[in-house]
This record gives C-alpha cells, structure tokens and sequence, in this order.
C-alpha cells in the first residue's frame, strides 16, 4: 500500500497537472476567442444580407402588384365607359322603338 506521502505527492501532482491544463485550456480559448467573435461578426454580416435581398425582392412584388392594381384598374374604368355607352345606345333604341310602335299603333287606327 502507498504512503500518505506518496498519495500526497501524487495528488499534487495531479491537480498542478489539471491546473496547467485548464490554464492551457483557458489560453487557447482566449486565442481564438478573436476568430470566434469575427466569424460571428461574417455570419451576421450574411445574414443582414440575406434579409436585404430578401427585403428586395418583397419591394419589387409590392411594385407589380401595383402596376397590376392600376392595370386593372384602368381596365375597369374602360369597361364602365363602354358599359354607360351601351346603357345610353339601348335606352335611345328603345324610345326609338317605342316612337315606331306608336305611330304604327297611330297609323293603324286611324286608316279608316
């Protein structure tokens, strides 16, 4: 069985040896904390870039959207026009036709 010095020794040594580790560990972190913190900075840089793309493209179906809005929209007012133009040629048809059927109506009668 080890002496209590020798356990000693050894547990000494092992924990000097786990302290010069972790201090290792530590320093390595810290090294290459820089590249971690510009790789975050590359990352985020790609993302707001993604986003202006994307805010981009989300402008330019906004703009059809409007062309196409307006498009119809002139479409419609034509379309009402020739709506009102029809409306105005049937009603004086229809007076014309009415006229005609009277005095056809007035002839008839009044042959005699």
């Amino acid at each position: 069985m080890p002496e209590r010095g020798e356990v000693g020794e050894r547990l000494a040594t092992l924990l000097q040896h786990a302290a010069e580790t972790a201090e290792g560990q530590t320093e390595v972190t810290l090294r290459n904390l820089p590249d971690e913190v510009a790789k975050a900075q590359r990352e985020a840089i790609e993302v707001q870039r993604k986003a202006a793309e994307a805010e981009t493209k989300a402008a330019e179906a906004s703009i059809a959207s409007a062309k196409a809005t307006e498009k119809a929209a002139v479409a419609m007012e034509r379309s009402a026009r020739y709506m009102f133009w029809s409306v105005i040629v049937a009603s004086v048809s229809a007076i014309a036709s009415a006229v005609s059927a009277y005095y056809s109506y007035w002839s008839a009668v009044h042959r005699g």
